[in-house]
This record gives structure tokens, sequence and C-alpha cells, in this order.
């Protein structure tokens, strides 16, 4: 019970971690790769599976429209970490964490519109 509590408190604090590291000069410094990282995961990866799942005549249902829904998720909090870990462009990982969070929240539910729309 004392562990589940403890363990609970896991994803705040990583989401509280990454956003004390969101420097907004490093948006500018590193706006290139920020625009390729969170272009590719939240805009061309969804569109990528609504394509397929068009082109297959892929069924309707929950299945279709949680793949979809998943590619359109922002960059993960676990990833980050290990990524800052390992030091391959902390601030870089961070700023796109930061900045992709917010993002992916817009564009995940344009995806749940444009997968409504599209009728896949």
């Amino acid at each position: 019970m004392t562990l589940a509590r403890i363990g609970e408190t896991l994803a705040p604090l990583a989401l509280l971690s990454v956003g004390m590291q969101l420097r907004l000069d490093t948006v500018r410094q590193h706006a290139r790769a920020l625009a390729l990282g969170l272009g590719y995961k939240l805009v061309l990866a969804p569109a990528l599976v609504v394509v397929v799942l068009w082109a297959l005549d892929a069924a309707p249902g929950t299945t279709a429209h949680v793949s979809v829904i998943e590619a359109a998720m922002p960059p993960m909090i676990g990833a980050s970490i290990v990524a800052a870990q390992a030091n391959l462009a902390p601030r870089l990982v961070s700023t796109m964490i930061g900045l992709g969070i917010p993002i992916g929240l817009a564009t995940a539910t344009g995806w749940t519109w444009v997968f409504g729309v599209v009728g896949v």
C-alpha cells in the first residue's frame, strides 16, 4: 500500500522535472530539430496510420481508432529521461517533451476529429 502511494508520484514528478528544464532560448536554438521531431511524431506518423488504414479498407472500430490515437501521442517522458541520462542533447530532449505534451494534446484531438471525418 505504501509503495503504491509512492509510485503514484512518479508521473507528476517526471513531468515537473522535464518542465523545470524547459528553456525558451532552446526553442530558438533547436527550432529545426524540434520541428522535424515533433512534426514526425505528431503529424506525419498519425497521417501514415490513417492512410494505411484507409488503403487497407480497415473496418472502422476501436482497434483502428486506438491505432491512430496512439500514433498521435506526444513523445514519451521515459524515453526523454533515458536520453537525457545518456547525454543525448538533454536540452533538446527536455524541450521536445516540454513542447510536445501540450501540442500533442491539440494534435491528438485533431486526429480524433480527422479519424471521424475520414471514417476509417
